[in-house]
């Protein structure tokens, strides 16, 4: 077997040396990729059925790894700055569950079990992607799955019936896209999905034929975004393009990539054009004045309530996922409807996890980035680095997003993102530990 190149030709030392070790890695890989698949599809993973499967199979992707590095008589772990914030988490949702400082103790178990199983992805995205080969296998997927849910929303809202998949009815009655039942929940999924044919399309790691398939894919992917008309996920899309923008203009031929991007913009024009969604250009119009729509308003609103709540609980909050059950009491205003999320993430932790975890929750994205950003220097001519660049640009989209709604609290798209930033951080020191007797 030949070594993998990195960037200058240097053999990846990490690349798996026998046939037995391909065969682990290669169903580890293929396993997360059909379990961060299966989330979007299921809706989201928002019933209580999927998000089992969701928790069932990030625990069988663990004990896929301990089998495959038993059965290889050594155990390997792949470091990552991120595990610390991660374990300290942990540790924080078992304090408020032992000490009964949740308001509503079940839930909070419940939502600690999902978050475990995030956790646990972040672990096994570490380990199984450190490879330069099935960091970039993974990046085509990512590409072409959004490629291929990106078409089928497409096609599903020109041709709809108002149900999901032309079977399932819309029973929350919610601005249905493609799998979701939110708009603004499809628009977070490509948020995550779209950088990465954008960026293999500007990268020099694909002949030219190919990359115009990544920059088709890319256009097709960023043009749902408009039609899905999520003003949250039209802003977040923004904001990943000025990021890209800024690291295209720090390489080399900075202005025939930023022409190309513009081009690509000019194309999602033109295809929006052709397209013609009733109502697209009404809620572009709207961004010119955001405070004018009721749902800011109530945004607005559900975060003034929020500093009351968090002045009762500072340090350690109210207890992971008990918003919905805490905040009628705080509610300054007469809604129909339940609001059962803060519809802003940072505000929902701050609640939920206090001071403790809002510190956590920083330290953990400013790890993402500074670790992210030490390993894209040759991110046009490494595959390693483009997939980093990919990434980080997919955690922007989203946590932008996420000052405006709940993507974080829909589990598909919050185990894509901890997926994404382990995909961004991995390149950590690289520990080998012998079983004792091998």
């Amino acid at each position: 077997m030949q070594p993998t190149l990195i960037a200058g030709g240097v053999p990846d030392p990490t690349e798996p040396v026998t046939r037995t070790e391909q065969l682990f890695k290669m169903a580890l890989a293929a396993g997360l990729c059909l379990l961060l698949a299966f989330g979007p599809l299921a809706f989201g993973a928002v019933d209580e059925w999927a998000i089992c499967v969701l928790e069932l199979g990030a625990a069988l992707l663990l004990m896929i790894w301990v089998a495959g590095e038993i059965a290889l008589g050594r155990f390997e772990i792949t470091s990552n700055p991120l595990f610390v914030p991660a374990l300290l988490f942990v540790c924080l949702i078992a304090t408020q569950l032992l000490l009964k400082l949740s308001a509503y103790w079940y839930a909070t178990w419940q939502k600690g079990l999902l978050w475990s199983a995030f956790g646990i992805l972040l672990f096994v995205t570490t380990q199984c992607l450190r490879q330069a080969v099935w960091r970039k296998n993974v990046g085509v997927f990512f590409t072409a799955f959004g490629f291929i849910v990106a078409v089928f929303a497409i096609v599903q809202q020109f041709m709809s019936n108002g149900k999901i998949y032309w079977v399932m009815p819309n029973q929350n009655g919610g601005w249905i896209y493609g799998p979701y039942v939110n708009h603004a929940h499809y628009a977070g999924l490509m948020e995550m999905l779209v950088p990465f044919p954008l960026v293999f399309a500007m990268t020099h790691s694909w002949r030219k034929p190919v990359r115009v398939l990544f920059g088709f894919a890319a256009l097709i992917m960023a043009s749902t975004i408009f039609l899905s008309q999520s003003l949250g996920g039209m802003l977040a899309f923004g904001g990943e393009m000025l990021l890209f923008s800024a690291l295209l203009a720090r390489g080399p031929r900075a202005r025939q990539s930023l022409v190309r991007l513009a081009v690509l913009g000019i194309f999602v024009v033109v295809l929006l054009s052709v397209l013609r969604p009733v109502g697209l250009i009404e809620r572009l119009t709207s961004l010119k004045s955001p405070g004018d729509k009721a749902d800011v308003g109530m945004r607005m609103a559900i975060v003034k309530d929020s500093l009351p709540m968090v002045r009762q609980r500072p340090l350690l909050g109210w207890g992971l996922g008990t918003f919905s059950t805490v905040y009628p009491s705080f509610r300054s205003f007469y809604s129909k409807f339940e609001v059962n999320e803060a519809h802003n993430d940072f505000v929902q932790l701050l609640l939920e996890t206090g001071l403790a975890g809002f510190a956590l929750m920083v330290v953990f994205l400013v790890l993402v980035y500074r670790s992210g950003m030490r390993s894209i220097e040759h991110w046009r001519r490494d595959p390693r680095a483009s997939v980093t660049v990919a990434a980080l640009i997919g955690c922007t989209g989203l946590l932008v997003h996420s000052l405006s709604d709940f993507n974080m609290q829909i589990p598909a798209n919050a185990a894509l993102f901890f997926a994404l930033t382990a995909i961004a951080t991995t390149g950590g020191t690289f520990v080998r530990y012998r079983l004792s007797g091998r």
